[in-house]
């Protein structure tokens, strides 16, 4: 069993928005903390993280900044582009073992996906 929310987000020495679900919703909503105020700024005001307890809200997870989300986004593809890569690896295992079972430039199109993989933005393709 987890302990008891205490109110605060996770790093309260820096403001920021937070996933935060309040009993009433049925699902988490974004909320600013304040640091400085130490307050919580929500649909229905400024609120102290003893309101907010009282008022049994439940925290999630920071919301990540832009930066964050560039690189989460980054790491994914990576880890994407590898598994080509393992799958590339694989096919041409298959066809060291048995040739016949091979299908011609299955392990290339794993590459090329691979390559296309690492090869994407974050830039939107339509401005």
């Amino acid at each position: 069993m987890t302990a008891p929310w205490n109110g605060l987000p996770d790093q309260p020495e820096r403001s920021g928005w937070h996933w935060v679900k309040a009993h009433w919703n049925l699902s988490p909503r974004p909320y600013y903390w304040l640091s400085k105020d130490q307050v919580w700024y929500t649909e229905y005001g400024c609120q102290p993280p003893e309101e907010i307890i009282s008022l049994k809200y439940s925290y999630f997870f920071p919301c990540p900044d832009p930066s964050e989300l560039a690189q989460m986004r980054k790491v994914e593809r990576e880890r994407a582009a590898q598994v080509c890569e393992r799958w590339a690896q694989a096919c041409d295992a298959i066809y060291d073992l048995n040739p016949p079972d091979y299908s011609a430039g299955e392990a290339d199109a794993w590459e090329d996906a691979a390559w296309a993989i690492r090869s994407l933005t974050d830039k939107p393709l339509h401005e």
